[in-house]
């Protein structure tokens, strides 16, 4: 299986942001035990901070993932370039087409910009909870190099 990044228009972005929001409030309820309203009011205010009036902050690249030769929309990327060299904010594979390669095939694609645009480093974050993800970033050769740990009482 291929995939090729297609690069998200304005109004794809707009979308991308809205479509994602409850994604990212879930997360952070699911993985970071926050409550609802709290998730809520953490997700939109990053969100704001990355997409003022949904537009991506310099440096922010955002892709839809598109499977070849089909040319059929399978998820997206969103990274943004920083000094130390690319910053993984997200990669999401539609639910349905999960298992079957795609998100080690995204990854390729991010290894690919990266050596292009000359980054030796990738870095990311990855909920705690969130076992698929990092089994396949562990796969993939990514380490941790820091851990948040918390305890409710």
């Amino acid at each position: 299986m291929s995939l090729r990044l297609d690069p998200m228009t304005e109004a794809d972005v707009r979308a991308f942001t809205v479509e994602q929001l409850d994604e990212y409030v879930g997360q952070i309820e699911r993985y970071g035990g926050w409550t609802a309203a709290d998730a809520r009011a953490k997700a939109e205010k990053d969100m704001a901070q990355s997409f003022p009036e949904g537009r991506a902050q310099p440096g922010n690249h955002l892709f839809h993932l598109v499977e070849e030769p089909s040319g059929k929309r399978v998820g997206a990327l969103w990274y943004r370039r920083d000094e130390r060299g690319l910053w993984l904010n997200q990669v999401t594979i539609d639910p349905e087409l999960r298992g079957r390669g795609l998100g080690r095939a995204a990854m390729a694609l991010l290894e690919d910009e990266a050596r292009r645009l000359g980054a030796s480093r990738i870095e990311l974050n990855v909920f705690g909870g969130n076992e698929a993800a990092r089994s396949l970033y562990r796969s993939l050769g990514y380490r941790e190099d820091a851990v948040v740990m918390s305890k409710r009482v």
